[in-house]
């Protein structure tokens, strides 16, 4: 996947809803911060919260992704 702003805008709504299923489970956040860090991954990377996604389902974010989020993360504190 690319980062084609032709994007089906409910693929990319079911991408977005996996992916934070995926970061909800793995670092017990809920849906609000589980969106935050899909953007604040999306602002570190300059790719569509889509692409984010479907990274992140893929098992393939790269470093840059979550540089600077691991504290939020960690539960210091959610802020966009």
């Amino acid at each position: 996947m690319t980062s084609n702003t032709d994007w089906n805008p409910f693929v990319a709504r079911d991408l977005i809803e996996e992916a934070k299923g995926i970061l909800m489970e793995r670092f017990d956040l809920d849906a609000a911060g589980a969106l935050a860090v899909l953007r604040r991954m999306s602002q570190n990377t300059r790719n569509q919260v889509c692409v984010v996604a479907a990274q992140v389902i893929n098992h393939c974010v790269p470093v840059d992704a979550v540089r600077g989020i691991e504290e939020e993360v960690l539960g210091r504190g959610l802020t966009t």
